[in-house]
């Protein structure tokens, strides 16, 4: 894209981002990992109270375990990968 297709608004977005802009993608990654953390844990919960529910071994337990685990990484990397969205959009853009 070269500079005088651009058009006031993509200008205007170049300047976009600073300290501001860095501290909300931490704080969305921080917000990973608790979101992966919580899967795990809220799983394991509830196979617990599954488990004691119906008095069985801690069957349900791993497997809700398990699956809070699946869950908590595919809402991490989607958390991760839209963190990163724009940083390769711009990238891309800038090439010639």
């Amino acid at each position: 894209m070269n500079d005088r297709d651009k058009t006031p608004a993509d200008a205007g977005q170049k300047g976009q981002g600073g300290y501001w802009s860095a501290r909300f993608k931490g704080l969305l990654q921080v917000g990973a990992g608790n979101m992966f953390a919580s899967s795990i844990i809220a799983g394991f919960f509830l196979g617990f109270l599954l488990d004691s529910w119906l008095e069985t071994a801690p069957i349900f337990m791993l497997i809700l375990g398990a699956f809070g685990f699946v869950a908590g990484m595919r809402n991490a990397k989607k958390t991760l990968l839209a963190t990163g969205r724009d940083e390769s959009d711009k990238k891309d853009s800038e090439r010639p």
